[in-house]
């Protein structure tokens, strides 16, 4: 929720990283995904997908060359920060 994010950036200023994982509708049905009405739709599944700068946004279409490249450029920005 935006409320929980909002919360986090608060409490804990700029050591809080935001990171969506994100995949188009194609893959995901690739996947077996389904839309439901009243699940996919909820607050709990979309409530973020608006109002939130994210930090990272990783991109997970199936090229695990990418995923991994992207994936570890984020862990080296993380270890950086500790």
């Amino acid at each position: 929720r935006l409320s929980d994010v909002e919360w986090f950036r608060d409490i804990y200023g700029d050591v809080v990283q935001t990171v969506r994982v994100v995949a188009t509708e194609e893959t995901r049905k690739r996947r077996n995904w389904v839309f439901v009405a009243g699940v996919d739709d909820a607050e709990s599944e979309c409530g973020l997908d608006q109002g939130v700068a994210f930090d990272w946004v990783i991109t997970n279409d199936g090229d695990e060359l990418s995923l991994g490249e992207q994936l570890e450029t984020l862990l080296q920005s993380l270890r950086g920060r500790l």
